[in-house]
């Protein structure tokens, strides 16, 4: 199937924060609505938190049909007396100046301590006063809670995450007994799922399940608070049987969301002209690629994250999921429906 223009896009997983002379054709050529999402992860991103914010709704301000927002805020306090009524305070700013959506990150269960050292998890009850205010005005969490299973396990090459751990031995957690398996994080994720029925939340990448497509099947059978969007996750999907990926989409396509996990991070007057022209070619080449993943019933060669490239059968979806997946979940959920 080529691209077929009747079926619009939004990309549910962005870092979008800053404008590009490229961005307002792009937008409009690829029928394409974006959610930017902020993150706590100072050590990933050169400004902060609140730096990002600002940039983020003056996107906003610039593109009010294109552009959805995601706010965050920074688990790292919760030890400390008052921290869910600040946070309870700060979100409800953000809500009300526009926010759709809420991030966490998985600096819960795996970096932020009690005051014990333990590691904090993201059904701690102390977090419980935030998920009621999102759960009472119907704002949807997205959750990057954990990390994928390989990075529990030995550096392969063969894996779309052995570049990431390679340049990033930080969240490499193979043989490491300072931090909880994959087991506990997700574990600790059920169970808050289980606890907040009344909360939407959308399992970021996958919901760190991405290497099984039966796993995030079972959990989105379970829970029917459950979503998952796709951001960075196609170099997984492509190593699992064509078969198996495509009975998935059919038989959740009502919740899965389709991410890309593009990121902008500097402002363009701090950019070269040959950097935002890569940075176009880039995004342009995952929308594209992962559309003919989607789409095509021929095979097809994938990259993404691997170090060599796939040839893969296409998952051939049917308009009606890829409608579902593409466009109708996310605007749904993030306030774009008709």
């Amino acid at each position: 199937m080529i691209y077929n223009q009747s079926i619009p896009r939004f990309d549910a997983h962005t870092h979008l924060f800053h404008d590009r002379d490229y961005l307002t054709d792009l937008l409009e050529e690829w029928r394409l609505k974006v959610l930017v999402i902020n993150i706590t992860g100072e050590d990933l991103f050169e400004r902060p938190m609140d730096r990002r914010w600002e940039a983020m709704t003056a996107m906003k301000a610039r593109y009010p049909d294109r552009v959805g927002l995601c706010t965050s805020f920074d688990p790292s306090g919760v030890t400390e007396d008052g921290f869910a009524e600040r946070v309870t305070e700060q979100l409800s700013g953000h809500l009300d100046a526009g926010a759709a959506a809420v991030k966490v990150w998985k600096d819960i269960g795996l970096d932020v301590r009690d005051d014990d050292g333990s590691y904090v998890q993201i059904d701690d009850p102390r977090f419980q006063p935030i998920w009621d205010l999102l759960a009472e005005r119907d704002v949807p969490v997205i959750a990057h809670t954990g990390e994928p299973r390989a990075a529990w396990q030995p550096l392969d090459e063969k894996s779309p995450h052995y570049r990431f751990y390679s340049e990033n031995p930080k969240y490499h957690m193979y043989r490491r007994d300072d931090v909880p398996d994959w087991t506990e994080v997700i574990a600790a994720r059920d169970r808050w799922l289980e606890q907040n029925p009344n909360l939407t939340v959308v399992g970021a990448h996958l919901g760190s399940m991405a290497h099984d497509v039966e796993m995030v099947s079972n959990r989105l059978e379970r829970y029917d608070n459950f979503y998952v969007d796709t951001a960075e996750r196609f170099g997984d999907l492509v190593t699992q049987p064509t078969p198996t990926v495509r009975d998935f989409f059919k038989q959740h396509a009502d919740r899965i969301l389709y991410g890309t996990d593009v990121i902008v991070e500097h402002p363009s007057d701090q950019v070269s002209e040959d950097e935002q022209a890569e940075g176009k070619e880039e995004y342009e080449s995952m929308l594209s690629d992962h559309w003919k993943y989607l789409t095509s019933g021929q095979p097809i060669v994938i990259q993404d994250k691997l170090v060599e490239p796939v040839r893969v059968s296409g998952l051939d979806l049917p308009p009606d999921v890829l409608q579902a997946v593409y466009h109708d979940n996310a605007a749904s959920l993030y306030g774009f429906a008709d």
